[in-house]
């Protein structure tokens, strides 16, 4: 039996102009991941990042701890299907509707990246409204296309490594609910939803063979739960 690790980002820098790059609470939620997976003897066969700065730089501080004490792995590789979503051009793309309906979400807009209550109460009614398919607009990727293309994508990797392999895959809150999508049939609100539970640096597993892939393990942060400092569990 093989496994895929699908591996949530650190913290990235919400409320800066450059969102897509770990923040310094990022980088030390990524170097204690580090540490525990090298202290449980995790040895991938593999590792993957999307094509994000904040993917490929948890993936990096994971790859520089285990070379600091002596364990070659893999050297990173891109898939772009473990992409984020582009939040700005969906919520830009919803948001008249959105307003038209709610007038009050006009005010919030204006403090999205200033306040994390806006930018809740805004992206949340634009995500929900997006996974619908209802809403499907030109040029913005419509979610069906985000399963679509984390499935080709974890298919790739499955086909290529084959059987007995753990493969780790370093990417967003979004790929990991499309993924959740794909192999439980679950709707799109309902995955929406999880993905707003998924803590940064947290595990998904997937259990795969030729005849099927499993849901083996959801959300796990137990590397941050024993650091003992509840600061480190964000999920933005």
């Amino acid at each position: 039996m093989s496994m895929i690790y699908l591996i949530r980002h650190g913290q990235a820098s919400f409320g800066h102009d450059n969102y897509d790059r770990l923040s310094p609470l990022g980088v030390r939620q990524s170097r204690i991941l580090a540490q525990h997976l090298l202290s449980v003897g995790f040895i991938p066969d593999a590792v993957y990042a999307g094509t994000m700065s904040r993917q490929r730089g948890t993936a990096q501080e994971v790859i520089s701890a285990y070379g600091a004490q002596g364990h070659a792995i893999p050297c990173l590789e891109t898939l772009a299907g473990f992409d984020e979503y582009d939040t700005t051009a969906i919520v830009t793309a919803m948001f008249p509707a959105m307003a038209a309906d709610d007038p009050t979400l006009n005010d919030e807009l204006q403090r999205m990246y200033s306040s994390k209550a806006s930018f809740k109460r805004v992206f949340e009614t634009a995500m929900l409204r997006w996974v619908t398919g209802r809403f499907d607009t030109d040029g913005i990727e419509p979610w069906e296309g985000l399963k679509a293309r984390v499935a080709r994508d974890m298919q790739e990797i499955m086909d290529r490594h084959g059987a007995g392999r753990t493969i780790a895959v370093f990417t967003s809150g979004g790929a990991i609910a499309a993924s959740l999508a794909n192999v439980l049939g679950i709707a799109g609100e309902a995955a929406m939803r999880l993905n707003w539970q998924i803590v940064n640096t947290s595990m998904t597993r997937y259990m795969y063979n030729k005849e099927r892939i499993t849901l083996a393990g959801f959300n796990a942060i137990s590397h941050l739960e024993l650091a003992g400092d509840p600061a480190l569990i964000t999920y933005r």
